[in-house]
């Protein structure tokens, strides 16, 4: 196989970049991934001579704990041993195939063979709602394809995505005319009638009885490592262990435990090639470094993304992992809009905070939107220092990106922490204002905080009933200065009173929303004079 120093996906972010730059026709999509592949090509080449590194091709097996057997890709030539002090296996991953599916079928691709296909499907099957299989059916029905239709044996989408970014998924599917079909599993293909390599005709039966034909087949129901049949086996004796999914067992370093045998990237799940890069440096520094590797701390959050139209994008924790571990949490969503860039730009997206509610760490970022991949990094490295919202809040950042999106959300989360409990923010953060009014009164009127909240709500209570309706509530407001609107004032109450269907607020909700306690405050009485606001008040009815 030629040298790309692409990553396993590569194929399916070319078609993606052939949509964005409106590719109409499967010619003009091959030249945007030809173009690719050989930039691609260019420059892993470059870096090898750079380095001085020679490249064999050919076929390589483990022999023993200090040599493997070469067999060169050239025919003719004779295999061989070579020795050495170090080996790192990067062997990759391969797609796997389950039962029924038939790939020996004209029509029928898994994620590796997808990229010989060479025409667009007219109808489309994909078996697999994960990463790959999402990305293919949003590609291939935004370049034409009449129908794609993808089928999941589990009923969520991207099951490791936050509840947001899956809703968010299956909302883009929706707009875009991909069907899900869920918690459903394959019963029988076959190929169908008058099907050829040229032409070639796809019958799918599921069970419930629902039958599917197509064109064109994906089965991408995950990847497992290419660990088998390159002599691994040999060394199981000595220790090497070989895991579920044939991915190869090996400790943060890279290491198998054996020897001086590292294994880095897809073949021990490393999943991306970012990933799998970081990984062969660290071996490699375990291996010849200074011995500085020992005293730094490893990564414990990596961001991850999904290249559908719009991107995906997340780092650290979901909310389904933040509540297994039991850490008290809050969330804040802040869509595109309301930064300037969105302003500008009309994109649609947002940025999910999910924090500690109780110290303000921020524990995961979850980005649906262009550029999400992008925007991802700051939040993976806030997540990884343990910053808290208020570090966010310090940083500076361009003006005019999405960037702001992490100011705004951190905010945000402030205020939730200042007014933990509230329904709703914006009537919490209204009374508190409310309070510093009352505050700045006691301090002019040389009165305690406790004689101010009984003589405030006779203020408020202008019919001495025991209760303050919205009107009370709004002229008595406007006469501290603080001016709400009808809607404003309606969320005050139900603040208050924590109930919808409560539209006065008596004595008891009243204290309890300046956090006073009502058995050490006696009612105000009927026959006490007025505070000289409420004579105001009165005054201007």
């Amino acid at each position: 196989a030629s040298i790309t120093g692409a990553p396993t996906g590569a194929h399916s972010k070319c078609l993606r970049e052939a949509v964005l730059s409106g590719a109409k026709t499967w010619e003009e999509v091959k030249k945007v991934a030809v173009a690719a592949t050989k930039s691609a090509l260019a420059a892993t080449q470059r870096q090898l001579r750079t380095f001085l590194i020679e490249v064999m091709h050919g076929d390589g097996a483990v022999e023993s704990l200090s040599s493997i057997q070469f067999t060169p890709a050239k025919s003719g030539d004779f295999p061989r041993s070579l020795k050495f002090d170090t080996l790192v296996i990067a062997t990759g991953s391969k797609s796997n195939r389950f039962p029924p599916v038939k790939f020996d079928l004209p029509g029928v691709f898994d994620s590796d063979t997808i990229t010989m296909i060479d025409r667009l499907p007219e109808h489309m099957v994909v078996q697999g709602a994960g990463i790959i299989g999402l990305e293919y059916a949003l590609i291939f029905k935004k370049l034409g394809s009449k129908s794609v239709v993808v089928v999941d044996i589990f009923d969520k989408v991207v099951p490791m995505l936050d509840v947001s970014l899956q809703e968010a998924c299956k909302e883009t599917m929706r707009q875009e005319g991909v069907e899900l079909i869920m918690s459903t599993k394959f019963a029988k293909v076959e190929a169908g009638e008058g099907s050829t390599e040229e032409n070639p005709k796809v019958v799918i039966e599921l069970e419930g009885g629902r039958t599917l034909h197509c064109d064109t087949l994906l089965s991408a129901c995950g990847r497992s490592g290419c660990a088998r049949g390159i002599g691994l086996e040999k060394l199981e004796s000595e220790g090497l262990k070989v895991g579920r999914g044939s991915f190869v067992q090996v400790d943060e370093n890279g290491y198998t435990g054996v020897g001086k045998i590292y294994a880095v990237g897809d073949v021990v799940g490393g999943s991306l090639a970012t990933v799998g890069q970081a990984q062969a440096v660290r071996a490699i520094r375990a291996c010849y470094g200074s011995g500085m590797l020992k005293q730094e701390k490893g990564v414990r959050c990596k961001p991850f993304g999904v290249w559908t139209i719009p991107e995906l994008a997340w780092a650290g924790l979901n909310e389904d992992q933040a509540t297994k571990e039991g850490i008290p949490f809050g969330t804040v969503t802040v869509d595109f809009a309301r930064t300037i860039r969105g302003c500008v730009t009309s994109e649609e997206g947002f940025l999910k905070l999910i924090y500690n509610s109780d110290s303000g760490q921020v524990i995961g970022f979850h980005i649906c939107g262009e550029n999400a991949c992008d925007l991802i990094n700051f939040g993976a490295e806030a997540v990884c220092d343990g910053d808290l919202i208020y570090d966010i809040l310090q940083f500076v950042f361009p003006a005019v990106t999405y960037h702001e999106l992490y100011h705004l959300a951190a905010a945000e989360a402030k205020l939730r922490i200042m007014h933990k409990g509230a329904h709703s923010l914006e009537a919490a953060t209204a009374w508190q204002r409310v309070e510093i009014a009352l505050e700045k009164s006691c301090k002019e009127e040389g009165k305690s905080i406790q004689e101010m909240l009984v003589s405030s709500f006779r203020y408020f209570d202008l019919d001495s009933s025991g209760y303050i309706t919205p009107e009370q509530l709004k002229k008595a407001l406007r006469g501290l200065g603080l001016n709400f609107d009808d809607d404003q004032i309606m969320q005050m109450i139900t603040e208050a009173t924590g109930s919808e269907e409560n539209e006065n607020i008596d004595y008891e909700h009243f204290l309890r929303i300046f956090h006073a306690d009502s058995k050490e405050l006696r009612s105000p009485s009927k026959t006490e004079p007025r505070a000289p606001a409420q004579e105001a008040v009165a005054a201007t009815e």
